[in-house]
């Protein structure tokens, strides 16, 4: 399963400019903090805790999620997107983005070879989400990998009970840092090294049965 902001496309300096503009209108400004915040969860409950009135926050959300869609076409994929394609075992995007973004962006990228996509429209948070993939594909948790660019995708993917595969490039939303210091199974600088490790962990797998 894979993360898609900072993951699979280089979004980070679009979606922080859209946020800010919605947000300026309303006197707030984004702090460092919450700039880091972005992205942990569903952008609607991210406007939640930024200081806007409760009456604001769905039109605000709206508003947001129509600018992203406007402009999508800006998005660069993250290096060595299409090697991803090569994985043989099901792909599935679990993002806080809302999936007509994601599903636009990808067809934009050239990057329709994932099987299914969720985003934050479809579920409450990602933990959750990962689980009911799970009974519905009929796999352990012990079988997922789940490939993120964020400290947080550590922490989900423990709670799971997945692997996490963090991808700490120049597009990804946590610095290498604080990556590091959740202590993630695999940590590589692009999405050029995913297939191989994904093999490796089914073949290990395959092998202790």
């Amino acid at each position: 399963m894979f993360d898609f902001d900072g993951t699979l496309a280089d979004t980070h300096e679009l979606l922080m400019r859209i946020v800010s503009k919605h947000l300026g209108k309303f006197n707030i400004s984004l702090t460092k903090q919450l700039i880091l915040q972005f992205g942990n969860a569903p952008l609607h409950d991210y406007i939640s805790i930024v200081g806007l009135r409760k009456d604001f926050i769905r039109s605000v959300s709206s508003s947001i999620i129509e600018d992203f869609m406007a402009e999508y076409h800006r998005i660069k994929p993250c290096k060595a997107l299409a090697t991803v394609k090569s994985i043989s075992v099901k792909k599935i995007i679990v993002s806080n983005n809302v999936t007509p973004f994601i599903e636009k962006t990808l067809h934009f990228l050239h990057a329709n070879f994932f099987d299914e996509v969720y985003g934050s429209d479809r579920f409450t948070n990602k933990f959750h989400a990962i689980k009911k993939l799970c009974q519905k594909y009929h796999v352990s948790s012990e079988e997922v990998v789940y490939v993120g660019d964020k400290s947080i995708d550590v922490a989900i993917a423990r709670r799971v009970g997945c692997y996490s595969i963090i991808v700490a490039g120049p597009s990804a939303w946590s610095p290498r840092s604080a990556i590091l210091a959740m202590r993630p199974d695999y940590v590589v600088r692009d999405l050029s090294k995913i297939p191989a490790i994904i093999k490796s962990i089914n073949t290990a797998q395959f092998s202790s049965v």
